[in-house]
């Protein structure tokens, strides 16, 4: 960032630094702008003319200052932005010559992982909006984006950010880009909108399902439209899930098929299933992303006896969890609170939702999904669950499932 700063000095005096007498006119052009003087041989060794030491805060700010800026440390923190937007400006030529190779070479370019996501972002929204679809897939067929390049958090971060662009959007008239496999991989798998199911993302699902898909791809669509059939109240679709090679399976889809086949099937144990899932009851060998799934639907269906046996099962050690992970930590939380109601315990049913913070709820993904059930256990603890609250309809009405109800909100804890 001295670096930086040095280069701005440069540009402002218009003094290209290459001898001494270069530093004795910068020296007093700084004490005549600024009223603080910094000595040729101190600017000498800033600049390499002289052996080098770190130089004193005073002097970079008094170098910032003669820059315009209110001292060292508010140039550091525009001077980021400011690169930013010179990229931007960049990016956003290109977007209109619509050259998608350049637009690869640029992102090449760009080192920090987080400015090139950003980039990225901008130039699938900006892109998206504008219909130009065909930029999009020559950037994914490129790999602009690489998928795997980044953490997992990252990975979400993307794909929320491009569902809230997507959503608003008829998802019949951009077919070629919503079945496309890397978008597909990239955005549908990782976003699961279930705020939407009855929306764009379950239109999006109903495309894909026609269309030739991963086997991956193709399992978790046939969770979903499960899933979805429970909260709408319509038949339940048999599913030969006992030939899937399931053992291949993330662990959070080998979730999913485990609460679709308990909520087919009362014929069999929670141990059952899980145990064909995943082989094991070990709670060593269980990961939290398994759980998400299944503890989602015990909260959303007020399941008294799934909360109990996945509350037994769950291991957490919050200081390994990862950022991505404090929805899932906090979903927990939430079936915590509602086990204990269900026990009668309000002292433990307190102490979980003291824990719980909705602001960690993956938005727009989930939270409106599960505002009814945190609303409900709220109203239950502070004794107004005699009130239907208007928020909770409005949203009910939005999701547009039979399952959350008024009647509902009555007897969830009966």
């Amino acid at each position: 960032m001295i670096q930086n700063l040095l280069s701005d000095v440069i540009k402002t005096s218009g003094i290209a630094v290459h001898t001494r007498g270069d530093c004795e006119l910068l020296s007093a052009l700084i004490l005549e702008e600024t009223d603080q003087f910094i000595s040729y041989n101190t600017l000498r060794r800033l600049y390499g003319l002289a052996a080098s030491r770190t130089p004193r805060q005073q002097t970079l700010n008094t170098l910032a200052r003669f820059c315009g800026y209110g001292g060292y440390r508010e140039f550091c923190g525009v001077q980021p932005k400011l690169s930013l937007w010179k990229q931007k400006e960049e990016l956003y030529q290109i977007l209109a010559q619509r050259e998608p190779q350049e637009a690869v070479t640029f992102f090449a370019q760009i080192e920090n992982d987080l400015v090139r996501l950003e980039l990225l972002l901008c130039a699938f929204r900006e892109s998206f909006l504008s219909n130009q679809d065909d930029f999009i897939i020559a950037l994914l067929d490129a790999d602009a984006y690489e998928l795997n390049r980044y953490p997992y958090t990252y990975q979400i971060h993307t794909a929320i950010a491009m569902g809230l662009v997507i959503r608003d959007h008829p998802v019949a008239d951009r077919v070629k880009l919503l079945s496309h496999p890397k978008m597909v991989e990239s955005i549908y798998l990782r976003l699961i909108d279930y705020s939407s199911l009855n929306g764009y993302y379950g239109e999006w699902t109903q495309l894909l399902a026609v269309q030739p898909i991963s086997l991956e791809c193709e399992v978790f669509i046939g969770c979903l439209e499960r899933l979805k059939a429970v909260l709408n109240q319509s038949e339940i679709v048999p599913w030969e899930w006992t030939e899937l090679p399931w053992k291949d399976l993330h662990p959070a889809l080998r979730g999913r098929i485990f609460t679709v086949q308990f909520m087919g099937d009362q014929t069999h144990t929670f141990d059952f299933f899980w145990l064909k899932m995943f082989g094991s009851l070990d709670k060593t060998d269980l990961e939290l992303s398994a759980f998400i799934e299944p503890s989602t639907f015990a909260v959303i269906m007020g399941h008294r006896q799934l909360a109990a046996w996945l509350i037994e099962k769950i291991q957490i050690n919050e200081a390994t969890l990862h950022q991505f992970q404090q929805h899932d930590l906090h979903v927990h939380f939430l079936m915590q609170a509602m086990h204990a109601v269900f026990e009668g315990n309000s002292k433990g049913a307190h102490f979980w939702m003291s824990r719980f913070d909705e602001t960690e709820l993956r938005r727009p993904c989930f939270y409106d999904f599960l505002l009814f059930p945190v609303r409900r256990l709220q109203a239950e603890l502070n004794c107004t669950a005699d009130r239907y609250p208007l928020e909770v309809q409005q949203t009910v009405s939005r999701l547009g499932h039979t399952w959350f109800s008024k009647d509902l909100w009555r007897t969830f804890f009966d």
